[in-house]
C-alpha cells in the first residue's frame, strides 16, 4: 500500500511540473513594437508638397486583396488616407483573389523618395493565417507613405501604397 502512494504522489508531482511548464509556453506579454525610431521618422516623414503629389491611385490587381480592418480608411482629397494616433491597433487581412496567398511573400516598407525602412521583420511574429494583428503600435507623428506587397502561391503580386497619418 505505502507503494501505492509513494506512486501516486510521484505521478500528481509530476502533473503538477507539466502543468507549470506548459504555463511558461503560452505567450508571453510582448514588449510593445515601435514600427520605427524618432530619427527614421524624420527622415520618412513626408513634407505637405510630398504629401500632395504622392496620392497613389488604386490599380485592380489579380494578386491577392488586402484589406485593412484597423485603422480605418478614409477617402480624401489626396487620395485614401489612414488617419490614426499612437499607439494603434492594426488589422490587415489577405484575402485569397485567384490562388490562396503565400504569406511568405510579404513585405511592407516605408518609403520616402531614395530612403526606404523594410517593416516586414517588425510584423512577421505577428502574422496569423492570412491575417495580421497587432495591438498597440506606436508611431512617431507625422505622413507617412507604407508600401504592403503580397503574393499568391502562383506568382501574382499585389502591391498598394498607403498614406498614413499619425495624429496626437
Amino acid at each position: 500500500m505505502r507503494l501505492y502512494h509513494i506512486a501516486l504522489a510521484t505521478l500528481l508531482f509530476g502533473m503538477s511540473l507539466c502543468e507549470a511548464n506548459l504555463s511558461l509556453a503560452q505567450p508571453m506579454n510582448r514588449k510593445k513594437l515601435v514600427l520605427f525610431t524618432a530619427a527614421e521618422a524624420e527622415q520618412l516623414r513626408l513634407s505637405q508638397d510630398e504629401w500632395q503629389k504622392n496620392s497613389q491611385m488604386r490599380a485592380l490587381s489579380v494578386g491577392p486583396r488586402i484589406v485593412i480592418q484597423r485603422p480605418e480608411i478614409k477617402n480624401t482629397e489626396v487620395g485614401p488616407v489612414i488617419f490614426t494616433s499612437s499607439p494603434t491597433n492594426l488589422s490587415v487581412l489577405f484575402e485569397e483573389n485567384r490562388a490562396p496567398v503565400n504569406m511568405a511573400s510579404f513585405q511592407v516598407r516605408a518609403r520616402k523618395g531614395i530612403f526606404t525602412k523594410s517593416l516586414t521583420a517588425l510584423l512577421q511574429p505577428y502574422i496569423s493565417g492570412s491575417n495580421l494583428d497587432v495591438e498597440g503600435v506606436e508611431i512617431p507623428e507625422g505622413r507617412f507613405h507604407i508600401e504592403i506587397e503580397i503574393a499568391d502561391v502562383d506568382g501574382m503580386k499585389t502591391i498598394e501604397v498607403y498614406s498614413l497619418e499619425v495624429g496626437k
